[in-house]
């Protein structure tokens, strides 16, 4: 049982705990076989319709004519149930381009999922367990509600000083403790902003990313970088208005804020510090290219157009479409980074971007 194990390691950070209760080997919340589906948890926009993933396809097209090379890979992380690679080949076959495909899936059991779901193009697709198994490779890094789900420090404010959020179980009882904050890079994350913060201040810090990102500069030898998902630029992240955070849990497609209530059975997500990624991007030598809201990129991109190629032009098929790039559902709280490592410059933006570029804003404090 999870709960054991993560007695056994009591006292463990919140850190720790979070990577146990969604990436344990056996007994964690994605080792079970959850994922984002109408009828699970959680939904991402690939369980939507199959329009999001052809009009990202039209971007990825264009990136392939940019970068002109034979060994052309797309890479996707986080790849849920398979929809995203099966929507992305298919629209791209009927254009007349056949990508090959690579999946990092830790788990057999998502695995599976996605075998099923990409059985078809199976002769184009391959799988590795791990990023570090990843051969160097050019073409495109993608991912969606990827880097949400990196587990995270926990961080109080208490008695004007930083502590960090620790675990301890005892008797199948999970308790809170507060201790000194003992690793320096969560200072300088927070350092402009924790000094407005109140008393009892909660937040989250995301040290583990950067590993990640070491690790695909040393992988991606040429090509883009794409990244969806829900987040905030870090001056919001940090804002004194947001003194719970932003650490969330899915159950059976309800909201809560108890981490606690059923590890293992349910996910744990925080929002993306976007202002970081475009740090580790330059760290890493990525040129950042282009940055905004979900809503706009597809637009940008013609997704009225695709929609009429890949729908029935159904009430169905119109309301998930409002529903990727509306308000109200995905098209303000997701945004698209795309990144880049490149031997020249483009001349031109990408298509995805021609309506707005607000990479500005990752540049502000």
């Amino acid at each position: 049982m999870l709960l054991d194990i993560l007695a056994y390691e009591s006292p463990l950070t919140f850190e720790r705990y979070m990577e146990l209760c969604l990436y344990h080997p056996e007994h964690g919340y994605y080792a079970r076989g959850n994922l984002p589906s109408k009828k699970g948890d959680y939904i991402t926009s690939p369980c939507i319709h199959k329009i999001f993933g052809a009009t990202l396809a039209r971007q990825i097209i264009e990136i392939y004519e940019l970068l002109k090379t034979e060994d052309f890979l797309i890479v996707e992380a986080g790849a849920g149930q398979g929809f995203l690679a099966s929507d992305i080949l298919e629209y791209s076959e009927k254009k007349g381009y056949t990508f090959n495909y690579l999946i990092i899936e830790p788990f057999s059991t998502i695995k599976e999922f996605q075998e099923k779901t990409l059985l078809k193009f199976k002769s184009r697709i391959r799988w590795l367990k791990s990023l570090e198994e990843l051969p160097k490779f050019k073409g495109i890094f993608l991912s969606n509600e990827l880097f949400d789900s990196f587990p995270v420090k926990l961080i109080q404010k208490n008695k004007r000083k930083i502590n960090e959020v620790w675990i301890e179980i005892k008797n199948g009882n999970i308790k809170e403790v507060l201790k000194e904050v003992e690793d320096d890079k969560i200072f300088k994350r927070i350092e402009p902003y924790s000094s407005f913060w109140e008393e009892n201040y909660r937040t989250e810090v995301c040290l583990k990313v950067e590993d990640f990102y070491k690790i695909l500069s040393e992988k991606l030898e040429e090509g883009f970088v794409i990244t969806i998902d829900y987040g905030y630029l870090r001056q919001d992240y940090y804002s004194p208005e947001r003194n719970k955070g932003t650490l969330l849990c899915y159950y059976k497609h309800r909201i809560m804020d108890n981490p606690y209530f059923k590890p293992g059975e349910m996910d744990i997500t925080s929002h993306v510090d976007f202002t970081l990624l475009r740090e580790l991007g330059e760290k890493y030598g990525f040129l950042n290219i282009g940055f905004t809201q979900q809503g706009s990129f597809l637009v940008s991109l013609g997704i009225n157009e695709i929609f009429y190629e890949v729908s029935e032009r159904s009430w169905k098929d119109m309301e998930a479409l409002k529903f990727l790039i509306f308000p109200e559902g995905l098209g303000s709280s997701h945004w698209v980074l795309i990144q880049a490592k490149l031997k020249e410059k483009p001349e031109k933006g990408l298509k995805g971007f021609s309506l707005s570029n607000r990479i500005y804003l990752l540049y502000t404090n």
